[in-house]
């Protein structure tokens, strides 16, 4: 993925939609120098592009102070005006403030200084005024980012019509090697009509366990339809006819269920470079819920796990912390992860999935609930999109719930992948929105209308509700 900057640069916010831009010719800046080194690279107002770097300095306010960043890509350096663009970006004159964008990126060392001017040194953009202009700082804090949800397995008939309306969507079942067609509701209930959480369902090809309000989805292609779909529950076993209707219903007796639950609440984060544009605020939102979670169902067992992930090649795969019950400590673990690595769009969503389903020791009375916060999609090569497939499988027959936590960067192409997972285990798609103003742009997901809320309200409101 493209390293845009560190989790440093993402706590500044800027508070308009302004570009930076210089005053044409007046820009006095010819030269970038490396404070480091001595060396230099020249640059004009007109020279199309330009070096900048990774040791940033701000002599703003006559001082030094380096800023640690990294990126790929070189920025350019003339706006239709003539002036320097930034992708940080300051103003050209004082009521003039500039909104932080991550369009752009920079590659090496400079400082610079414009006569008689300002200096944007944070982001390499000089710009000729006599002022500094200070930004509006907006520290990370619960509620400010925003999402929406959508669960198909309640809107599966607008699914399935997807593929009608969208030809994408086809491409992107071949792609991703979908092989269902087909899906089976079954509702599992006492005599009385109680829902039954924990009973099996399955059928030849497919396994899944109840929710809470009894319900558990079995999937299949049009070529291999159950006849039949078999209900187990302690010792009780039924076998339901499934070669008429799509949509079950199972009684189980008379039975008495306990009310004791638990919980396993296991997060797994993408923490490659392109992260960083909302990591910061994500450990935030984060660590809010789990302590609301943990406050508000004070009686309720819950172990967590927190678990981050980059790609083969970076400072780790997957960097795994087991179940436990001590929060404080896993919020500790969330809060001082940062944004690195990377350096293509693809990632080890594949590895991630495997740690998370295999690598941990889920307990079988648990209400098993994972969040993949992520941008980017696995790699798509056939053996690894088929291992996602058949871990996803895997987590529907042990039902861990799945649910994705879409954030910027992630394309129409990986929305439908997600949200296969997050149905085909009986979990919900999530997803984050532009109304919060902060990081980079979020697709409008291929869905019906849905409520914007804030992050950290819709997640703890969701994990309550597979409580209830």
């Amino acid at each position: 993925m493209k390293k845009y900057m560190s989790v440093l640069m993402a706590a500044i916010v800027l508070t308009s939609m302004a570009g930076c831009s210089g005053r044409g010719s007046d820009l006095p800046l010819t030269e970038v120098v490396d404070v480091d080194d001595g060396s230099s690279a020249t640059t004009a107002p007109d020279a199309g592009k330009t070096n900048v770097g990774k040791d940033i300095v701000d002599d703003g306010e006559g001082g030094t102070t380096r800023i640690d960043i990294s990126a790929e890509k070189e920025y350019s350096a003339a706006d239709e005006d003539g002036g320097i663009f930034d992708f940080f970006g300051f103003a050209d004159a004082a009521d003039e403030a500039v909104e932080f964008s991550a369009d752009y990126a920079v590659a090496e060392s400079p400082t610079a200084a414009a006569a008689g001017g300002a200096m944007d040194s944070i982001g390499g953009c000089v710009v000729d005024t006599d002022e500094w202009i200070e930004p509006e700082v907006i520290q990370p804090q619960a509620g400010l980012l925003t999402g929406g949800e959508w669960n198909d397995n309640d809107n599966w008939h607008d699914w399935v019509s997807l593929y009608q309306t969208h030809e994408d969507w086809n491409e992107y079942r071949e792609l991703w090697r979908v092989e269902f067609d087909g899906r089976i509701a079954v509702k599992v209930t006492t005599d009385d009509g109680t829902p039954v959480e924990g009973a099996a369902v399955l059928s030849e090809e497919f396994a899944a366990v109840t929710d809470n309000k009894g319900m558990a989805y079995i999937f299949f292609d049009d070529e291999n339809a159950p006849e039949s779909v078999t209900v187990t529950y302690k010792d009780i076993e039924k076998v339901l006819d499934a070669s008429v209707d799509t949509e079950l219903e199972c009684t189980l007796g008379n039975l008495a269920l306990s009310n004791e639950k638990f919980l396993d609440l296991l997060l797994m984060v993408d923490t490659t470079g392109s992260m960083s544009d909302e990591l910061m605020y994500l450990q935030t939102e984060l660590r809010d819920v789990v302590e609301r979670v943990s406050a508000e169902n004070a009686n309720l067992p819950i172990r967590l796990s927190v678990n981050f992930y980059r790609d083969v090649g970076d400072e780790y795969i997957v960097r795994e912390y087991p179940f436990t019950f001590n929060l404080d400590d896993s919020v500790d673990f969330i809060m001082a992860q940062d944004a690195n690595g990377g350096g293509d769009t693809p990632e080890a969503v594949h590895t991630a999935l495997d740690s998370a389903i295999k690598g941990h020791d889920w307990d079988d009375s648990a209400v098993k609930l994972m969040f993949l916060v992520l941008d980017a999609p696995p790699h798509a090569d056939e053996q690894i999109i088929d291992e996602v497939n058949s871990l996803t499988a895997l987590a529907a027959e042990q039902g861990i719930r799945i649910i994705p936590v879409a954030s910027s960067g992630v394309d129409k192409a990986t929305e439908y992948l997600l949200r296969t997972m997050a149905f085909t285990t009986g979990g919900t798609y999530t997803f984050l929105t532009d109304h919060s103003g902060i990081g980079n742009s979020h697709i409008e997901p291929t869905i019906g209308d849905y409520e914007v809320e804030k992050l950290n309200d819709m997640m703890v409101r969701i994990i309550g509700g597979y409580l209830e």
